[in-house]
């Protein structure tokens, strides 16, 4: 078991904070600009829609992310403080709001741009999921999203957060390490996809194997987040409720639908 007291302020210059989360949030950016380069290069895309798109991709994950976690876990908070809305750097983003984002954005973005909408969303698919550890790593650092106590030898102690009603810190599930090794699974399966199978792939296999493979793993690491149940009675928490539609359509598409059969065998 392990003791959790990181300070989620690398340093500060005079009213200047910079933080984990601020800076792993940036490399995200970095990283995946980079990556979509590289995707698009593989895949014979021209390159030069690369930055358009990323632009668009930036204003919908940080849009997107924010207004999710505005709408969908703390409504009522925000109603009462609607200034904090733009405090980003407190952290608060959802993954679910990013992606509703993200599937507007591109729809919009693939009717001004020679590009279809999978042909987008497998480019997006690979640094995008890469981009999900950076966060949660970020999330690690700031001592939020924490899992639910435990025994396992792997448990964290967060001196920094917040016990309900005062209590002493206890060993919690890292659920947001958990959830750093997803993102860098399905990384590495999206991209070994893309090198070993490009000529064969159909156009959103890449995109919807992505997404079965995210919200699944992520539905099953939400039973050991420290987060409320929507009302006592439902088995389920909020993250659950919102991936279950996101897992169910992209597996009929895959398995029914059958994109995922062109690059079987």
């Amino acid at each position: 078991m392990f003791e959790h007291n990181i300070s989620p302020i690398i340093f500060t210059l005079g009213p200047l904070s910079i933080r984990y989360y601020s800076l792993l949030f940036a490399c995200a950016f970095i990283l995946g600009l980079y990556l979509l380069k590289k995707v698009f290069e593989a895949k014979k895309i021209d390159t030069n829609l690369v930055h358009p798109l990323f632009i668009t991709v930036f204003i919908c994950v940080v849009v997107g992310a924010r207004l999710g976690h505005v709408l969908f876990y703390r409504p009522r908070y925000f109603l009462s403080h609607p200034l904090e809305i733009v405090m980003l750097w407190k952290g608060g983003l959802a993954s679910h709001g990013a992606a509703i984002a993200l599937l507007i954005g591109v729809l919009i973005f693939t009717r001004r741009h020679p590009l279809t909408f999978y042909q987008t969303a497998d480019c997006l698919a690979i640094p995008i999921f890469i981009g999900t550890s950076f966060v949660r790593l970020g999330n690690f650092f700031n001592s939020e999203i924490v899992g639910r106590v435990t025994t396992v030898p792997w448990a964290v102690k967060f001196l920094q957060y917040y016990e309900p009603a005062g209590a002493e810190p206890q060993y919690r599930h890292p659920s947001q390490l958990y959830e750093v090794c997803i993102g860098i699974i399905i990384f590495l399966t999206l991209w070994m996809l893309l090198k070993k199978k490009k000529d064969n792939l159909q156009d959103g296999c890449i995109f919807y194997l992505g997404l079965f493979m995210y919200f699944t793993l992520r539905f099953l690491v939400e039973f050991v987040k420290e987060y409320p149940m929507i009302i006592s009675s439902l088995p389920f928490t909020m993250g659950q409720y919102l991936s279950i539609p996101f897992v169910l359509f992209s597996g009929y598409i895959l398995f029914v639908k059958g994109k995922i059969r062109k690059y079987e065998g």
